[in-house]
């Protein structure tokens, strides 16, 4: 035989014996060894809540760790695999983002400058305790929309900045300021949603 007939067809070969990717989520059980656009949903989902880094769309042993953590923390059978119960649980979260608690900070006032409810922020976080630290990084629902700040009196752009966890340079972008030191009372801002912090 020649060469290239063998080396096409032990392509072929190793072509006909790797999984179909077109699988859609929640279509078959995901586990070592799996890879696909099911995967990758899986690990973006995973990645949502801060367990993974990065998506391959390959299930590898960074994956299977992280579904076994996922498990763990709602409750459900440690087994490193997404069946049934697992996608379920994995389909019902919404895309996150993460804010980091401020002084003044209290759950009512972050569900309420993200437009959630203190419940929701108490079950996306696995909340047993509603005192906040400074500095704690908690999840929040992604994709709010920006919301309108209106300037008061002694307000600069670092303070609001810093009141709403966004940078001096996101509000001036957002808003189109040529001198982000001229603001003024009564004056009206859109706030960007923090990304990550």
């Amino acid at each position: 035989m020649k060469p290239r007939f063998i080396a096409l067809l032990t392509f072929c070969v190793l072509l006909a014996s790797l999984p179909v990717l077109a699988h859609e989520p929640g279509q078959r059980i995901l586990g070592l060894g799996c890879w696909g656009e099911d995967v990758f949903w899986c690990q973006r989902k995973l990645m949502d809540l801060g367990l993974m880094t990065q998506a391959t769309g390959r299930f590898g042993p960074e994956t299977q760790a992280a579904v076994k953590k996922f498990q763990e923390l709602n409750g459900l059978p440690v087994d490193g695999l997404v069946g049934p119960l697992t996608f379920q649980a994995l389909n019902s979260i919404k895309s996150v983002q993460y804010y980091t608690v401020q002084s003044g900070d209290s759950l009512y006032a972050i569900a309420k400058k993200f437009g959630t409810t203190m419940e929701e922020l108490v079950n996306l976080n696995n909340l047993t305790n509603t005192t906040l630290q400074i500095g704690q990084r908690l999840m929040v629902p992604a994709g709010m929309q920006p919301l309108v700040y209106v300037v008061k009196a002694g307000d600069n752009l670092y303070t609001i900045a810093r009141r709403f966890g966004v940078t001096v340079d996101a509000i001036a972008k957002l808003n189109n300021l040529k001198n982000p030191s001229l603001i003024k009372p009564g004056q009206e801002l859109m706030i960007p949603t923090p990304v990550t912090f």
